[in-house]
């Protein structure tokens, strides 16, 4: 991936914003390379090791595209997680 910097991978500024006030200023490889399909709305599937970033790969799209003020008792989004 030519890029790690949130802002190139398409990520929203208010939320580039918001990940630069955590400390988080370039992206993860798992990052870098989802994070342009799933702000594009496509689904996502990724394997990598525990503290790899994972979450944020997929939190970040899910944060950018569910509806603000979206009725209670519709769903907005759905994630899926392994269990042990």
């Amino acid at each position: 991936m030519s890029s790690n910097n949130f802002a190139e991978l398409g990520v929203p500024a208010d939320l580039v914003g918001t990940l630069h006030a955590r400390g988080l200023e370039s992206a993860f490889d798992i990052q870098a390379m989802t994070l342009p399909d799933g702000l594009a709305g496509r689904d996502l599937c990724g394997r990598a090791p525990t503290g790899s970033g994972k979450t944020i790969a997929f939190g970040i799209p899910l944060a950018a595209r569910v509806k603000q003020g979206a009725p209670e008792a519709s769903a907005a989004a759905s994630v899926l997680v392994p269990t042990r």
